[in-house]
């Protein structure tokens, strides 16, 4: 598309050729020839600083916040107000406004966006029905799927990705929608079918400041929405129905889709869908009360998107989830371990209860732990005193560190925790060491226990001091057992 015509009607003021631009991005290391590179202004360094990285990679325009001077052939553009808006604006209409061409299901809240949006792809694909995914492990479109780097990609990123979806044939994408995603612009002017609101705890405060305004933003997802589906359970979601415009779903309250006669089994869970749609009985191998949520959402998603349910509950008993949450690691020990990405006070309270729920009689529950750094610091000891009020068996470790001290985030846990608990060395164990922790527990689990690895989830990688390292939960777990099996100390 010629430059003219991507910017025209908006606050861009445009010098130079009228280029063909083939693509657009603000992230210098994606610039390929043809692509207008977006020089915005971030929290820590402003884009034009990468302009001369972006015209090596052949970017045939700049449009940007600063003045920046650039070679003959190559358009410069600067904006004039709104620069991630407009931003927005001309990935859609560059990728030729793939949200209208596809059932858009957007869906936010602080848990059980992942898994939600991952069930909604697996329903329909199980039922024949083409479905993309944007979200925190995977992106995806058609066959393609691709590792993701955040829970919402920027504007371009998302719009490209739905533009394949389209190309690919899907009849739908499910999104991971984040409150930095809608306060930031990245899914600005997409208009969803459906959006969905989980439910809201305390996150992300480090960003919002407070509770009030992390739900105002979460909240803005109903006006991009055609139809808006709330968890009534939660006072958040009752709060957006009583403000009209919104359809409930529910496993305890009255509402237009309701799980009843739910069953909690030790390999899955059934209950009775009550729905527009009419009753059926749904049965999947997902485990906990927190699933059967997930997926009611998912199905009542697809349902306030147009789709069946007569052909999609059939799907259900095929579904697997989201990588990370509630994952078993099995190597043929004599007691359970699982992974999930619990990383918030109401999370892991939830996680501890389910965990509860499935440990053998006579078994300990192990549950290791850690903070995220440069992250909200008000939530540690509160999720230290989730732990503490669950757990039989404390392991006490970093999650991603990022570029604060771990023994510092550690400390500022450590209060949530009683200080006899902490003072009980076959209870409570410290080490920022991840993966020795790992070993540690392991270690120390006897036939019958659980131990919960907390955190990470499906992450590849811990970030300490910075720099991104490999490593994974589940990996650790089977480099430990393989250890042990092996006579290894």
């Amino acid at each position: 598309m010629n430059l003219d015509a991507l910017i025209d009607g908006m606050a861009i003021r445009h010098s130079g050729p009228d280029v063909e631009v083939v693509d657009l991005t603000s992230d210098s290391r994606e610039v390929a020839p043809g692509w207008a590179f977006l020089a915005l202004r971030g929290e820590k360094a402003d884009g034009a600083a990468f302009v001369p990285q972006a015209l090596g990679r052949g970017a045939c325009a700049v449009i940007s916040e600063s003045p920046v001077e650039v070679p003959e052939g190559v358009a410069a553009c600067s904006f004039l107000a709104d620069p991630r808006l407009r931003m927005a604006e001309m990935a859609r209409r560059l990728h030729g406004t793939p949200d209208e061409r596809l059932s858009l299901i957007g869906v936010t809240g602080t848990n059980g966006k992942t898994t939600t949006t991952t069930l909604i792809r697996q329903l329909l694909r199980g039922a024949g029905i083409g479905c993309g995914l944007v979200g925190t492990v995977l992106n995806a479109a058609g066959e393609a799927e691709e590792e993701a780097v955040r829970t919402t990609p920027e504007s371009p990123a998302f719009y490209r990705w739905l533009r394949r979806s389209v190309e690919a044939g899907d009849a739908a994408s499910a999104v991971e929608v984040s409150s930095h995603a809608l306060c930031l612009g990245r899914v600005h002017g997409a208009l969803f079918k459906v959006g969905v609101f989980t439910n809201l705890t305390q996150d992300h405060l480090d960003y919002h400041g407070t509770l009030e305004a992390y739900f105002e933003a979460k909240a803005r997802l109903r006006a991009q929405s055609d139809r808006f589906l709330v968890n009534v359970d939660d006072p958040y979601g009752r709060r957006l129905l009583e403000g009209g415009r919104c359809w409930g779903y529910a496993l305890d309250c009255e509402a237009d889709y309701r799980a009843t006669d739910l069953v909690l089994g030790p390999t899955g869970t059934r209950f009775r869908l009550r729905g527009l749609q009419g009753d059926f009985l749904v049965e999947s191998p997902l485990l906990g009360r927190f699933n059967a949520y997930n997926l009611l959402a998912a199905l009542a998603a697809c349902a306030e998107a147009g789709f069946d349910l007569n052909r999609l509950v059939p799907a259900v008993s095929k579904v697997t989830g989201a990588p990370g949450r509630l994952e078993r690691v099995d190597c043929g020990q004599p007691f359970g371990v699982m992974v999930d990405y619990a990383h918030t006070p109401d999370a892991l309270e939830k996680l501890l209860t389910e965990g509860r729920r499935l440990l053998r009689p006579g078994g300990r529950l192990h549950v290791l732990f850690g903070c995220g750094g440069d992250r909200d610091r008000t939530k540690r000891p509160l999720m230290a005193a989730a732990v503490a009020a669950g757990a039989d068996v404390l392991w006490h470790t970093s999650d991603n560190p990022r570029t604060e001290n771990p023994e510092h985030i550690l400390d500022d846990a450590a209060p949530g925790i009683p200080e006899a608990l902490r003072k009980d060395p076959a209870r409570y164990h410290r080490d920022a060491d991840r993966r020795e922790s790992v070993r540690r527990a392991l270690a120390d689990c006897r036939p019958g226990d659980l131990l919960l690895l907390a955190g990470k989830g499906h992450e590849p990688y811990q970030e300490i001091h910075g720099v991104k390292h490999p490593y994974s939960d589940r990996a650790a777990v089977e480099a430990a057992l393989g250890d042990r099996a092996e006579g290894k100390a």
